[in-house]
């Protein structure tokens, strides 16, 4: 694999004006980045020389860019609301952030994610509170354009996109009607929780619980659970889902200024047995499946080295899934899993399996410096076709400039985090034995 590096700049402004004596407030938030490369438009990224180099045995070895940030121009309106808001009522219309667990800003790079639809909630008393969403559009982190697909049914400059074994007829995204979203809350001093909702249309419906308790006694111990299930949906344009995810984090505080935590999330695996249609096939080496061109198989198969397949001596295979389906984060790492690191997850790899994660975040007294460290452990795949044993090693730290104080921070902050992940069995199953990398950050709010 080549090694990939990009360095970008942006600005993002907003304004916004509340109406006198009235809780209503308009507001917008233009964005416009620029790489001052040369290679500023998408679609200079599809051919050399700002395109990617294929692999080359000649040093000095080429750089190729990373997308994901991306490397090329960005010019939004990604924010253009009108919002109502009152102690009980709270709808907001228009391109907005959106913060739920599996729709959410994805805020790691430049850009927010942003959706296009309304959102309405209602506070019934101190604690109970109900939420409705209707987002019928997208735009991604590496996009300047809200359009009607997801990023399991495109396939985007930033990320991974629809998998090999769901055809796309010339490559254009499937389109869908985005995703209805309901909630029902509680919180009190203590505890909170909820019960969410998700309609991915023509791909999945989800349920996801979530919950924390925090007791003011001595270390301020805290344990946080979730647990949810999915599965496809209306014509199921990605295959079939069938998928739970089980999950805890508990945590403590030795001291003032350190939080320390161990997580703990599974995906049971599923599977079938079938007679492979014609066009699919299922390798007995890599134990994956491919497929030909034109040809769909319809299941939301594991990717990344992960195997997904058996086959078996009456000509028959075993496919292997149970993956949960993320449409707005997919290969983002911002899913909600306790377990996810900065360059992967079981959520990324879309892949059934186990995942356990130590961590721990220091802050210094006046705030001014912040770092987070953290180990997880992945175990992908199955006994049979084989497991795919994956660690990641993360350390993010943050300085301010100038002391933070309550309310917005104004001024300097510099970031930089690193990941580091080894991946074994390679040569049976794919993938990297070795993935480094740094992000770095200078941002300054006014």
């Amino acid at each position: 694999m080549i090694n990939q590096a990009t360095f970008n700049q942006t600005i993002d402004l907003h304004v916004g004006y509340q109406f006198e004596n009235t809780p209503v407030t308009i507001g917008a938030t233009y964005l416009y980045a620029n790489p001052l490369n040369g290679c500023q438009s998408p679609t200079s990224h599809l051919s050399l020389p700002c395109g990617k180099h294929t692999f080359t045995a000649h040093a000095p070895a080429p750089t190729n860019p990373d997308d994901t940030l991306p490397g090329f121009e960005l010019s939004t309106l990604y924010e253009a609301y009108v919002q109502y808001k009152d102690p009980a009522v709270y709808l907001k219309l228009g391109d907005e952030v959106v913060t739920t667990p599996w729709a959410n800003p994805s805020d790691s790079r430049l850009k927010p994610v942003a959706f296009q639809g309304g959102d309405f909630s209602y506070k019934i008393d101190p604690r109970w509170t109900i939420e409705g969403m209707y987002m019928d559009r997208f735009e991604s982190r590496a996009s300047s354009n809200f359009d009607n697909s997801t990023l399991l049914t495109s396939h985007p400059a930033d990320a991974p996109g629809a998998a090999s074994n769901i055809f796309t007829p010339g490559g254009r995204p499937i389109t869908t009607a985005g995703f209805a979203y309901g909630r029902l809350g509680y919180a009190d001093a203590q505890l909170s929780a909820n019960v969410h909702y998700y309609g991915f249309l023509n791909i999945a419906n989800a349920l996801w619980f979530d919950g924390k308790f925090t007791s003011s006694q001595m270390l301020k111990p805290y344990v946080v659970w979730q647990i949810g299930t999915e599965s496809n949906a209306g014509s199921a344009v990605i295959g079939k889902i069938s998928s739970q995810v089980y999950g805890i984090q508990g945590g403590f505080m030795p001291f003032r200024n350190v939080d320390l935590n161990v997580s703990y999330d599974y995906i049971p695996e599923k599977s079938d047995t079938m007679t492979l249609p014609k066009g699919v096939t299922c390798s007995s080496s890599k134990h994956s499946i491919s497929v030909s061109p034109g040809v769909t198989f319809p299941y939301f198969l594991p990717t990344s080295g992960t195997p997904n397949c058996f086959p078996n001596a009456n000509g028959t295979a075993r496919i292997y899934y149970g993956g949960w389906a993320s449409p707005y984060t997919d290969s983002y790492a911002t899913d909600p899993l306790f377990t996810t690191s900065v360059s992967q997850g079981l959520i990324d790899r879309r892949s059934s399996g186990s995942a356990f994660k130590v961590g721990g975040t220091f802050t210094m007294d006046n705030k001014r410096i912040r770092v987070i460290v953290s180990r997880a452990w992945y175990l992908y795949g199955n006994g049979i076709a084989g497991i795919a044993n994956t660690q990641e090693t993360n350390i993010d730290g943050t300085y301010f400039f100038n002391p933070v104080r309550s309310g917005p921070y104004k001024g300097f902050s510099l970031r930089h985090r690193y990941a580091e992940r080894t991946q074994a069995y390679t040569q049976f199953y794919g993938g990297l034995p070795l993935f480094k990398y740094n992000r770095t950050q200078l941002e300054y709010a006014f």
